[in-house]
């Protein structure tokens, strides 16, 4: 009767221990779900798929170490500075600059590099001559 009596006193009774499972359960899972999902915050890229990118604002700071380095941003790169993304993270991209260094650089500061348009050719154009304008042509002027 003693050991009973106890067992009745005690600071978790038979009603609050599925209670408590569920509680822990629950917090374990929540914890894995975070983990999950800020791994699935960055995007790694490799040496062949790494995106060019250019700063469009006037200056952005450019840390070695991440933003929130103690000792304040280690550069500055300036509008038109031209930057090979390495990966990218919610807020900054980690970066490769000019000189090879590399660091962080807040997204919005940079915007894809639009690729170089062709150089005009040195070579004359000379038009072809038409046999007939009322027969259709052997390939279409348009593309999908």
């Amino acid at each position: 009767m003693k050991d009973f009596l106890a067992w009745q006193s005690s600071e978790i009774n038979a009603y609050e221990l599925p209670v408590k499972l569920i509680q822990s359960i629950t917090g374990v899972a929540l914890w894995a779900a975070l983990l999950v999902i800020t791994g699935c915050g960055s995007i790694e890229y490799n040496s062949t798929n790494s995106p060019k990118m250019v700063v469009v604002v006037e200056r952005t700071p450019f840390f070695h170490n991440g933003p929130a380095q103690g000792n304040g941003p280690d550069l500055s790169l300036m509008k038109g500075d031209e930057v090979e993304v390495l990966r990218k993270e919610l807020g900054y991209s980690f970066v490769r600059i000019f000189d090879g260094q590399n660091g962080y650089v807040a997204n919005e500061a940079l915007k894809p590099l639009l690729p170089a348009a062709p150089e005009a050719s040195t070579k004359p154009k000379t038009e072809t001559a038409r046999t007939s304008t009322n027969a259709p042509s052997a390939s279409p002027s348009f593309r999908y």
